[in-house]
């Protein structure tokens, strides 16, 4: 059941009591089936952002103003004193308990992740404490996300995974090696370092709709980082990081569900669409001869890495999860990966990349013929984004031959026609399955 059709019943219960409709216990039963998840409101997470951000803005410049003025005892109380109002301020909302409103958790954790973040960089301009920006960030990182979970504030936990996200891209752009972090060992400990507070406390509380866009986008771009700075440490490997992202964003989309996740529609579940979005889109691109032939060097560069042979094994793990849960859609769509690797061995020399670029347009085409057909089927498919993909593709091998520029023209008018009744046919079939559902 949807969350709109749970919170309708939720609305409703009482008043089927009241009236004899359902008895006590039916209302309970009814109530712990079909649980409402609390959530903190996206208004509420951008009041509480709001005023943390003034507070810290003009914190911080009340510190700046006169700031070479002043002896170094007053600097230190000056970069101290707010950390400690702050956080004397969040002892105040958590001894709240239930009384405290969400916007005043967001806010307290907000204000005091600002606060720590000036006092480290106070410290450190005052002591002149050697270092790169990067290390001030990872350590702010680690010393905020506590706040997360005690005051089960979202905007931390947002500013957390985004924060991590940059310090992993930094590190890797500044050179994997030379005694740098080894971010792949470093980003997964991090990145678990938010599941105390994510999917929820007793694993029923969920991320807002936007924290799970910020988790699945920072944690997608983290992993592509870590992939590009496993390449980096092996000399003469860099053409491997083509492979490790389509890996990367496969694992990204098939990562498991529960019960409750399963049951969401698709614009609930950002980690299916942008690890699938990148996994089509590279897979597009190979539909080409040049990139094709660069994928499979991609593969055999990858082959001999560790970090390949871990994301396989977490890969085959996620994808035999969603073949018992029958995700079989989403199986259809990371299928994809494989390609470049069980078509290397066709792809020689004199061949070149051929036999990997068609193989993609043949695959691409089944894939999306496979997602048409599985919603008509009763089953979890997706039928708009399958004629999308037939379309795109279409289009392409259109815009690539020899026609003349008047019948690209008109194919491309009777394809967008065609496109548009599918999505009239679609739409008025899943409206007459609606109803027929309500009734």
């Amino acid at each position: 059941m949807s969350l709109i059709h749970t919170r309708w019943l939720a609305e409703q219960l009482p008043a089927w009591e009241r009236e004899g409709i359902v008895s006590a216990d039916g209302v309970r039963l009814l109530r712990e089936r079909y649980a409402v998840e609390s959530r903190v409101g996206l208004a509420q997470v951008i009041v509480g952002a709001v005023g943390a951000l003034l507070i810290g803005t003009g914190l911080i410049a009340v510190l700046a103003y006169n700031w070479d003025e002043f002896p170094r005892s007053v600097r230190l109380m000056l970069a101290l004193g707010p950390l400690a109002a702050a956080q004397a301020a969040s002892w105040w909302v958590v001894g709240r308990g239930e009384a405290a409103r969400p916007w005043m958790r967001e806010a307290a954790g907000l204000v005091q992740t600002l606060a720590v973040g000036a006092a480290l960089a106070l410290v450190s301009q005052i002591y002149n404490l050697p270092g790169e920006w990067t290390d001030l960030l990872f350590w702010w990182c680690v010393v905020c996300i506590p706040l997360a979970w005690v005051l089960h504030a979202s905007g931390v936990a947002i500013a957390y995974l985004a924060g991590i996200a940059v310090w992993t891209i930094a590190t890797v752009a500044d050179g994997a090696g030379s005694g740098r972090a080894d971010v792949r060992i470093w980003y997964p400990l991090l990145l678990a370092g938010i599941l105390p507070l994510w999917p929820g406390p007793g694993l029923r509380a969920r991320p807002t709709p936007g924290g799970r866009l910020v988790l699945a986008a920072t944690a997608l771009a983290g992993l592509l980082a870590v992939a590009a700075a496993a390449v980096m440490r092996t000399p003469g490997a860099e053409v491997a990081v083509f492979w490790l992202a389509m890996l990367t964003g496969a694992t990204v989309m098939l990562f498991p569900l529960d019960g409750r996740g399963l049951a969401e529609p698709l614009v609930d579940k950002p980690q299916v669409l942008l690890g699938g979005l990148a996994l089509v889109v590279m897979s597009l691109i190979a539909t080409y001869e040049g990139p094709a032939r660069d994928l499979v060097k991609s593969v055999l560069a990858a082959l001999p890495l560790g970090w390949c042979w871990l994301v396989l094994a977490i890969l085959a793990a996620f994808a035999a999860v969603a073949a018992w849960q029958g995700r079989l859609s989403v199986l259809a769509v990371a299928a994809l990966v494989l390609v470049p690797l069980l078509a290397a061995p066709l792809a020689t020399p004199d061949v070149g990349g051929w036999p990997v670029a068609i193989a993609y347009s043949l695959l691409l085409l089944a894939t999306a013929i496979a997602l048409i057909m599985l919603e008509f089927l009763g089953l979890q498919g997706a039928a708009r984004i399958g004629a999308a993909l037939i379309t795109i593709l279409v289009i392409l091998r259109m815009a690539d031959s020899d026609l003349s520029l008047l019948v690209k023209g008109i194919a491309f008018i009777v394809i967008g026609c065609g496109f548009l009744a599918f999505n009239a046919l679609i739409s008025r079939r899943r409206a007459a399955a609606a109803g027929g559902s309500s009734a």
